[in-house]
Protein backbone atom coordinates (compact mmCIF):
# COMPACT_ATOMS: atom_id res chain seq x y z
CA UNK A 1 0.00 0.00 0.00
CA UNK A 2 1.28 3.10 -0.91
CA UNK A 3 0.87 6.23 1.14
CA UNK A 4 1.58 9.74 -0.60
CA UNK A 5 1.93 12.21 1.82
CA UNK A 6 4.30 10.09 3.90
CA UNK A 7 6.35 9.82 1.03
CA UNK A 8 5.65 13.66 0.22
CA UNK A 9 6.78 14.49 3.90
CA UNK A 10 9.80 12.47 3.92
CA UNK A 11 11.04 13.78 0.52
CA UNK A 12 10.61 17.12 2.15
CA UNK A 13 12.16 16.14 5.08
CA UNK A 14 15.55 15.04 3.15
CA UNK A 15 15.54 17.79 1.49
CA UNK A 16 15.51 20.09 4.86
CA UNK A 17 18.69 17.82 5.99
CA UNK A 18 20.86 19.25 3.08
CA UNK A 19 21.67 22.61 1.95
CA UNK A 20 18.77 24.98 1.50
CA UNK A 21 17.38 25.03 -2.54
CA UNK A 22 18.34 27.47 -4.64
CA UNK A 23 15.27 29.99 -4.98
CA UNK A 24 12.93 28.96 -8.20
CA UNK A 25 14.08 31.30 -11.40
CA UNK A 26 12.10 34.23 -12.34
CA UNK A 27 9.65 33.39 -14.94
CA UNK A 28 7.50 36.33 -16.76
CA UNK A 29 3.96 36.73 -15.56
CA UNK A 30 1.40 34.51 -17.44
CA UNK A 31 -1.86 35.15 -18.68
CA UNK A 32 -4.20 32.63 -17.15
CA UNK A 33 -6.90 30.91 -19.92
CA UNK A 34 -10.26 31.08 -18.97
CA UNK A 35 -11.76 27.34 -17.75
CA UNK A 36 -14.70 26.13 -16.56
CA UNK A 37 -15.14 27.04 -12.69
CA UNK A 38 -13.28 24.74 -9.98
CA UNK A 39 -12.68 24.75 -6.54
CA UNK A 40 -9.64 23.64 -4.29
CA UNK A 41 -9.19 22.24 -0.79
CA UNK A 42 -6.19 23.73 0.87
CA UNK A 43 -4.26 23.85 4.21
CA UNK A 44 -2.67 27.19 5.12
CA UNK A 45 0.00 27.99 8.31
CA UNK A 46 -2.27 30.25 11.04
CA UNK A 47 -0.59 32.24 12.74
CA UNK A 48 1.23 32.74 15.01
CA UNK A 49 0.75 28.99 15.32
CA UNK A 50 -2.03 26.44 14.10
CA UNK A 51 -3.70 25.37 10.60
CA UNK A 52 -6.57 27.07 8.92
CA UNK A 53 -8.36 24.55 5.84
CA UNK A 54 -9.91 26.36 3.24
CA UNK A 55 -11.87 26.24 -0.06
CA UNK A 56 -10.36 28.05 -2.59
CA UNK A 57 -12.76 29.05 -5.89
CA UNK A 58 -11.19 29.82 -8.98
CA UNK A 59 -13.02 32.79 -9.78
CA UNK A 60 -11.04 34.42 -6.51
CA UNK A 61 -13.21 33.49 -3.91
CA UNK A 62 -11.78 31.61 -0.30
CA UNK A 63 -13.67 30.69 2.44
CA UNK A 64 -11.89 29.29 5.88
CA UNK A 65 -13.63 26.60 7.58
CA UNK A 66 -12.16 25.43 10.68
CA UNK A 67 -8.68 26.41 12.57
CA UNK A 68 -7.04 24.06 14.21
CA UNK A 69 -4.46 24.09 16.93
CA UNK A 70 -1.78 21.50 15.27
CA UNK A 71 0.62 21.94 12.57
CA UNK A 72 -0.43 22.12 8.59
CA UNK A 73 1.80 19.31 7.98
CA UNK A 74 0.45 15.47 8.05
CA UNK A 75 -3.53 16.65 8.87
CA UNK A 76 -5.55 14.33 7.27
CA UNK A 77 -9.15 14.73 6.02
CA UNK A 78 -12.46 13.20 5.53
CA UNK A 79 -15.51 13.88 4.08
CA UNK A 80 -19.29 12.60 5.24
CA UNK A 81 -21.02 11.15 1.58
CA UNK A 82 -23.46 14.22 1.40
CA UNK A 83 -20.17 16.54 1.37
CA UNK A 84 -21.77 18.74 4.29
CA UNK A 85 -19.57 17.03 6.79
CA UNK A 86 -15.69 16.60 7.19
CA UNK A 87 -13.40 15.35 9.88
CA UNK A 88 -9.68 16.75 10.50
CA UNK A 89 -7.04 14.66 11.50
CA UNK A 90 -4.19 15.39 13.80
CA UNK A 91 -2.40 11.80 13.45
CA UNK A 92 0.66 13.17 15.11
CA UNK A 93 -1.17 12.92 18.54
CA UNK A 94 -1.18 15.63 21.57
CA UNK A 95 -0.37 15.66 25.20
CA UNK A 96 -3.72 16.13 26.08
CA UNK A 97 -4.57 12.89 24.78
CA UNK A 98 -3.60 9.73 21.95
CA UNK A 99 -4.65 11.93 19.00
CA UNK A 100 -7.41 14.50 17.90
CA UNK A 101 -10.03 14.93 15.32
CA UNK A 102 -12.21 18.26 14.50
CA UNK A 103 -15.75 17.59 13.41
CA UNK A 104 -16.51 20.36 10.83
CA UNK A 105 -20.11 21.41 9.49
CA UNK A 106 -19.27 22.33 6.60
CA UNK A 107 -22.49 24.69 5.51
CA UNK A 108 -22.01 26.41 9.25
CA UNK A 109 -18.26 26.78 9.29
CA UNK A 110 -18.02 25.42 12.72
CA UNK A 111 -15.89 22.70 14.15
CA UNK A 112 -15.57 20.49 17.42
CA UNK A 113 -12.37 18.93 18.78
CA UNK A 114 -12.89 15.13 19.78
CA UNK A 115 -10.22 13.32 21.19
CA UNK A 116 -9.77 10.00 19.25
CA UNK A 117 -10.54 6.71 21.22
CA UNK A 118 -7.88 5.86 24.41
CA UNK A 119 -7.54 2.06 23.40
CA UNK A 120 -5.32 1.36 20.75
CA UNK A 121 -3.49 3.42 18.12
CA UNK A 122 -5.99 5.39 15.55
CA UNK A 123 -4.86 4.04 11.84
CA UNK A 124 -7.99 6.14 10.53
CA UNK A 125 -10.97 8.15 10.61
CA UNK A 126 -13.51 8.28 8.07
CA UNK A 127 -17.24 8.41 7.51
CA UNK A 128 -20.05 5.80 6.99
CA UNK A 129 -22.48 5.51 3.94
CA UNK A 130 -24.76 7.43 6.33
CA UNK A 131 -22.48 9.83 7.57
CA UNK A 132 -21.85 9.07 11.17
CA UNK A 133 -18.05 9.36 12.47
CA UNK A 134 -16.04 5.92 12.38
CA UNK A 135 -12.38 5.73 13.99
CA UNK A 136 -10.14 2.47 13.17
CA UNK A 137 -7.45 1.79 16.09
CA UNK A 138 -4.89 -1.30 16.29
CA UNK A 139 -4.72 -2.51 20.11
CA UNK A 140 -1.63 -1.71 21.84
CA UNK A 141 -2.47 -2.87 25.27
CA UNK A 142 -1.18 -6.27 26.41
CA UNK A 143 -3.24 -9.18 25.32
CA UNK A 144 -3.99 -13.08 26.52
CA UNK A 145 -3.63 -15.76 23.92
CA UNK A 146 -4.68 -19.27 24.42
CA UNK A 147 -3.40 -21.52 21.58
CA UNK A 148 -5.80 -20.13 18.62
CA UNK A 149 -7.79 -17.63 19.75
CA UNK A 150 -7.53 -14.08 22.16
CA UNK A 151 -9.37 -13.90 25.40
CA UNK A 152 -10.33 -10.17 25.26
CA UNK A 153 -13.39 -8.96 27.59
CA UNK A 154 -15.03 -12.69 27.58
CA UNK A 155 -14.44 -12.92 24.12
CA UNK A 156 -12.96 -15.81 22.07
CA UNK A 157 -11.34 -13.89 18.77
CA UNK A 158 -9.66 -16.82 16.84
CA UNK A 159 -6.32 -15.71 15.30
CA UNK A 160 -5.42 -15.37 12.06
CA UNK A 161 -3.80 -19.06 11.07
CA UNK A 162 0.25 -19.04 11.17
CA UNK A 163 0.22 -15.29 12.20
CA UNK A 164 2.69 -14.77 14.89
CA UNK A 165 2.03 -11.30 14.85
CA UNK A 166 -1.42 -11.35 15.43
CA UNK A 167 -2.89 -8.30 17.48
CA UNK A 168 -6.13 -7.06 17.61
CA UNK A 169 -8.04 -4.09 15.97
CA UNK A 170 -11.03 -2.38 17.06
CA UNK A 171 -13.61 -0.13 15.12
CA UNK A 172 -15.54 2.69 17.04
CA UNK A 173 -18.46 5.22 15.84
CA UNK A 174 -18.96 8.65 17.61
CA UNK A 175 -22.24 8.87 18.96
CA UNK A 176 -23.42 11.63 20.66
CA UNK A 177 -20.08 13.18 21.69
CA UNK A 178 -18.80 9.38 22.76
CA UNK A 179 -16.62 6.53 21.13
CA UNK A 180 -18.24 3.16 20.87
CA UNK A 181 -16.64 0.32 20.11
CA UNK A 182 -18.47 -1.48 17.00
CA UNK A 183 -16.13 -4.61 16.02
CA UNK A 184 -13.02 -6.20 17.39
CA UNK A 185 -11.24 -8.50 14.77
CA UNK A 186 -7.66 -10.63 15.62
CA UNK A 187 -5.66 -9.40 12.86
CA UNK A 188 -2.03 -8.90 11.86
CA UNK A 189 -0.03 -7.09 14.18
CA UNK A 190 1.33 -3.59 12.44
CA UNK A 191 0.17 -0.65 11.37
CA UNK A 192 -2.14 -2.06 8.68
CA UNK A 193 -4.03 -3.96 11.26
CA UNK A 194 -7.22 -1.86 10.74
CA UNK A 195 -7.35 -2.65 7.13
CA UNK A 196 -8.78 -6.11 8.34
CA UNK A 197 -11.66 -4.75 10.36
CA UNK A 198 -14.76 -4.83 8.08
CA UNK A 199 -15.98 -1.43 8.68
CA UNK A 200 -13.17 -0.13 6.58
CA UNK A 201 -14.91 -1.33 3.53
CA UNK A 202 -18.38 0.45 4.54
CA UNK A 203 -16.41 3.84 4.86
CA UNK A 204 -16.72 6.05 2.04
CA UNK A 205 -14.19 8.45 3.06
CA UNK A 206 -11.29 8.05 5.45
CA UNK A 207 -8.22 10.10 6.16
CA UNK A 208 -6.11 7.44 4.42
CA UNK A 209 -7.66 6.41 1.50
CA UNK A 210 -6.28 7.49 -1.70
CA UNK A 211 -7.48 10.70 -3.74
CA UNK A 212 -9.96 9.81 -7.08
CA UNK A 213 -7.92 12.46 -8.56
CA UNK A 214 -4.47 11.57 -8.22
CA UNK A 215 -2.74 10.75 -11.26
CA UNK A 216 -0.29 7.31 -11.33
CA UNK A 217 3.06 7.38 -12.14
CA UNK A 218 4.82 4.50 -14.16
CA UNK A 219 8.65 4.51 -14.15
CA UNK A 220 10.86 4.20 -17.11
CA UNK A 221 13.33 2.13 -18.14
CA UNK A 222 16.98 4.03 -17.70
CA UNK A 223 17.55 3.08 -21.48
CA UNK A 224 13.70 4.03 -23.15
CA UNK A 225 13.22 6.53 -25.83
CA UNK A 226 11.20 8.49 -23.53
CA UNK A 227 14.38 8.12 -20.77
CA UNK A 228 16.49 9.09 -23.48
CA UNK A 229 14.96 12.29 -24.59
CA UNK A 230 14.89 13.62 -21.06
CA UNK A 231 18.14 13.34 -20.40
CA UNK A 232 19.01 15.23 -23.71
CA UNK A 233 16.62 17.45 -22.59
CA UNK A 234 17.22 17.96 -19.08
CA UNK A 235 21.11 17.70 -18.79
CA UNK A 236 21.37 19.37 -15.13
CA UNK A 237 18.06 18.26 -12.95
CA UNK A 238 18.95 20.42 -10.21
CA UNK A 239 19.89 17.82 -7.78
CA UNK A 240 21.07 14.50 -6.91
CA UNK A 241 18.56 12.76 -5.79
CA UNK A 242 18.56 9.25 -6.57
CA UNK A 243 15.48 7.55 -8.77
CA UNK A 244 14.63 7.82 -12.47
CA UNK A 245 12.23 9.47 -14.42
CA UNK A 246 8.45 8.42 -14.99
CA UNK A 247 5.66 8.52 -16.94
CA UNK A 248 2.14 10.27 -15.69
CA UNK A 249 -0.87 9.83 -17.80
CA UNK A 250 -3.33 12.50 -18.71
CA UNK A 251 -6.02 13.45 -20.88
CA UNK A 252 -4.04 15.84 -22.19
CA UNK A 253 -1.56 13.56 -22.96
CA UNK A 254 1.98 12.25 -20.82
CA UNK A 255 3.51 14.12 -18.21
CA UNK A 256 7.25 13.09 -17.09
CA UNK A 257 8.54 13.66 -13.79
CA UNK A 258 11.59 12.67 -11.68
CA UNK A 259 10.58 9.88 -9.18
CA UNK A 260 12.52 8.88 -6.18
CA UNK A 261 13.46 5.38 -6.26
CA UNK A 262 12.96 2.93 -3.37
CA UNK A 263 9.42 0.20 -2.42
CA UNK A 264 8.12 3.65 -1.63
CA UNK A 265 8.30 6.57 -4.57
CA UNK A 266 7.14 10.08 -5.08
CA UNK A 267 7.31 12.44 -7.62
CA UNK A 268 9.76 15.53 -7.30
CA UNK A 269 11.16 17.70 -10.38
CA UNK A 270 11.79 18.16 -13.00
CA UNK A 271 8.47 18.25 -14.77
CA UNK A 272 8.10 18.07 -18.58
CA UNK A 273 5.68 17.64 -21.25
CA UNK A 274 5.43 17.63 -24.63
CA UNK A 275 4.44 21.21 -26.29
CA UNK A 276 2.76 22.48 -29.38
CA UNK A 277 5.89 22.53 -31.36
CA UNK A 278 6.92 18.91 -30.42
CA UNK A 279 9.45 19.57 -27.90
CA UNK A 280 9.47 18.66 -24.35
CA UNK A 281 9.05 21.80 -22.12
CA UNK A 282 8.50 22.46 -18.34
CA UNK A 283 4.76 23.59 -17.53
CA UNK A 284 3.45 27.28 -18.36
CA UNK A 285 4.35 28.92 -14.97
CA UNK A 286 5.49 26.08 -12.98
CA UNK A 287 8.40 27.61 -11.65
CA UNK A 288 9.29 25.01 -8.40
CA UNK A 289 12.54 24.85 -6.47
CA UNK A 290 15.02 22.15 -8.36
CA UNK A 291 13.62 19.92 -5.01
CA UNK A 292 10.59 20.39 -4.57
CA UNK A 293 7.96 17.59 -4.42
CA UNK A 294 5.13 17.43 -6.37
CA UNK A 295 1.77 15.54 -7.08
CA UNK A 296 -0.56 15.49 -10.42
CA UNK A 297 -4.05 15.62 -9.95
CA UNK A 298 -6.51 15.54 -12.87
CA UNK A 299 -10.30 16.46 -12.77
CA UNK A 300 -11.93 16.37 -16.13
CA UNK A 301 -10.05 18.79 -18.22
CA UNK A 302 -8.07 20.43 -15.50
CA UNK A 303 -4.63 19.23 -14.72
CA UNK A 304 -3.60 20.18 -10.65
CA UNK A 305 0.29 19.88 -9.92
CA UNK A 306 1.53 21.13 -6.33
CA UNK A 307 4.61 21.65 -4.68
CA UNK A 308 5.17 22.15 -1.10
CA UNK A 309 3.29 25.32 -0.58
CA UNK A 310 1.96 26.17 -4.45
CA UNK A 311 -0.44 24.65 -6.91
CA UNK A 312 -0.60 25.35 -10.59
CA UNK A 313 -3.67 24.55 -12.46
CA UNK A 314 -3.83 24.17 -16.26
CA UNK A 315 -6.22 23.22 -19.27
CA UNK A 316 -5.32 20.34 -20.60
CA UNK A 317 -6.50 21.21 -24.02
CA UNK A 318 -4.55 23.82 -24.76
CA UNK A 319 -1.60 23.18 -21.94
CA UNK A 320 -2.29 26.54 -20.68
CA UNK A 321 -1.94 27.91 -17.45
CA UNK A 322 -5.66 28.36 -15.29
CA UNK A 323 -4.43 29.43 -12.44
CA UNK A 324 -1.39 29.90 -9.93
CA UNK A 325 -1.97 29.46 -5.92
CA UNK A 326 1.05 30.09 -3.60
CA UNK A 327 1.39 29.89 0.12
CA UNK A 328 -1.41 27.07 0.59
CA UNK A 329 -0.21 23.13 1.32
CA UNK A 330 -1.99 20.02 0.36
CA UNK A 331 -3.73 21.46 -2.21
CA UNK A 332 -6.50 19.17 -4.08
CA UNK A 333 -9.64 19.39 -6.12
CA UNK A 334 -12.18 19.79 -3.98
CA UNK A 335 -14.37 16.31 -3.91
CA UNK A 336 -17.73 16.24 -5.42
CA UNK A 337 -20.82 14.72 -3.19
CA UNK A 338 -21.24 12.39 -6.08
CA UNK A 339 -17.72 11.00 -5.88
CA UNK A 340 -18.08 9.91 -2.71
CA UNK A 341 -19.58 6.47 -2.66
CA UNK A 342 -18.35 3.22 -0.73
CA UNK A 343 -15.04 1.86 -2.37
CA UNK A 344 -15.18 -1.43 -1.52
CA UNK A 345 -12.13 -1.54 0.77
CA UNK A 346 -9.97 1.69 1.63
CA UNK A 347 -6.70 -0.30 2.20
CA UNK A 348 -6.38 -1.12 -1.89
CA UNK A 349 -6.71 2.44 -1.85
CA UNK A 350 -4.44 3.53 1.01
CA UNK A 351 -2.16 6.88 0.48
CA UNK A 352 -1.25 8.81 3.50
Amino acid sequence: MVRTSSLFSALLLVSACQKPPEAAPAVAAAVPVKVAPFSLSVLQDAAPSGCTWLRLESDGRRRALVTVDAACDGLQLAWSPDGKHAAVRDPAGSARGPGRVWTVDLTSGQGAAQLLPEEGLTGAVGFDSVGRLVALTAHTGELVRRDDVFLFEGRRIPIPELDEGAGLAHAYRLDAGAWRRIETVATRGDADAVFGLATTEMLVSSTVAGDLDALAAQGLDEGSQDAVRLDAVVPDRGHDVFGGWARVESRGGPLFAWQTAGEQTALMMPVRWEMEDGHLGEPEGLALAARSPVRAMARGELLMLAGETQARVYDLGSRRLAASFDGFRSARFWPEPSSLVPRGATAATGQR
